[in-house]
């Protein structure tokens, strides 16, 4: 997977908010998206209070899986629904906003990559798209006025190309007191599919051909093309913050070792400074939430034998988030029912060296 972003404040604006996040949470399951606000609830941009909750709601939920341990992909819609609906409550409440008073919202286009399987959840008009074979397709449907207007054979509303008109947003986080569910819909990755997101400010002013032609630039870094959508929506008049994510090889997620990034990330106002908030697969750090070294668990294995884990007791979609550490001499069988019980959830101990200490305590008083 090589990651790239491009996010520049744009022209008139003094702050830039928008937001974005690019993180693995196990070698096989990695988080992406963009986000796009206005206020500034308590010093944080809306868009990066937004994609903070959303990520607290993925670990949290994805840790506390429990038997049958196994989430499916109805699992995962729900989960991402709850995310949503979590950031929404969180903006409304730091923000203060009510009934009659919107003070921060933001759109959230968000893709939950498990394997193969992408889960795309979506409120606002923040894009994203999926490359495949040349060929670049909205995934997201935008949530706005200005969608609704004819639109020319270029595939973006008349008038729209030279005017890049402001749209009004029919749904966002943080406007509303009622829970407000994203779209979720499900699609199974190819290999070298590549994915792309882009904020409003990014894609507005740009046809759907000159996207794709530049999406589509394979022999440049993926670092020069989000720079160069970037760029072009500059000079077709676009002025708002943009933003712009790249995802080459979406299916390839990155090696276990990786550490995470600072994000969302902000770009400083000059596009040829801004260079420095691109992040590329050589430079992007991914954080893990079961890395091999700091969370660890007693289970059973397929046998019956009491086993260390480091990881997670979870399977998401049939993919285990845990690998399996050490062994023991000891069949869960001949253990009381109430231990038995704790390692079919996953009994948490601190080290490996604790875990021996407690397979001793339980091998001594276990029937010879």
């Amino acid at each position: 997977m090589e990651v790239a972003v491009t996010t520049d404040v744009g022209l008139v604006q003094r702050h830039n908010e928008d937001a974005w996040c690019a993180e693995q949470l196990h070698r096989n399951v990695t988080l992406l998206a963009v986000a796009d606000g206005f206020g500034r609830p308590q010093g944080s941009t809306a868009s990066a209070l937004i994609l903070d909750a959303v990520r607290e709601v993925v670990r949290r939920d994805l840790k506390r899986a429990v038997p049958p341990r196994s989430l499916t992909a109805s699992d995962v819609r729900q989960l991402l629904i709850r995310a949503f609906c979590h950031a929404n409550e969180r903006l409304l409440h730091q923000s203060g906003g009510g009934p009659d008073h919107v003070a921060a919202a933001s759109t959230c286009t968000a893709i939950l990559i498990v394997s193969s399987e992408a889960f795309i959840a979506h409120v606002g008009d923040s894009r994203a798209y999926l490359i495949r074979r040349g060929e670049l397709v909205q995934l997201t449907t935008d949530e706005s006025i200005l969608p609704e207007l004819v639109t020319s054979r270029s595939g973006m509303p008349r008038g729209a190309r030279h005017k890049a008109p402001r749209p009004l947003l029919t749904r966002a986080l943080g406007l509303d007191a009622e829970s407000i569910a994203p779209k979720v819909t499900h699609h199974t990755l190819h290999p070298h599919d590549a994915l792309l997101f882009c904020t409003d400010g990014a894609y507005r002013a740009l046809s759907l051909n000159d996207l794709q032609a530049a999406a589509n630039v394979r022999d440049q870094r993926a670092e020069w093309v989000t720079d160069k959508i970037v760029s072009l929506s500059r000079s077709c008049g676009s002025v708002d913050n943009a933003t712009v994510m790249l995802v080459r090889e979406a299916p390839e997620h990155g090696a276990q070792s990786e550490s995470k990034a600072d994000s969302p990330r902000r770009a400083p106002r000059s596009l040829t400074v801004g260079f420095a908030a691109i992040v590329t697969a050589a430079t992007l750090a991914m954080s893990l939430m079961w890395t091999a070294d700091t969370r660890f668990y007693l289970g059973s294995d397929a046998a019956g034998q009491v086993t260390l884990y480091s990881g997670s007791p979870v399977s998401v979609l049939g993919i285990p988030l845990h690998v399996a550490r050490n062994t023991y001499n000891l069949t869960s069988l001949n253990l009381p029912i109430e231990i038995r019980q704790q390692l079919n959830e996953g009994l948490g101990v601190a080290s490996p060296a604790a875990a021996a200490a407690l397979i001793s305590q339980w091998q001594r008083k276990a029937p010879r």
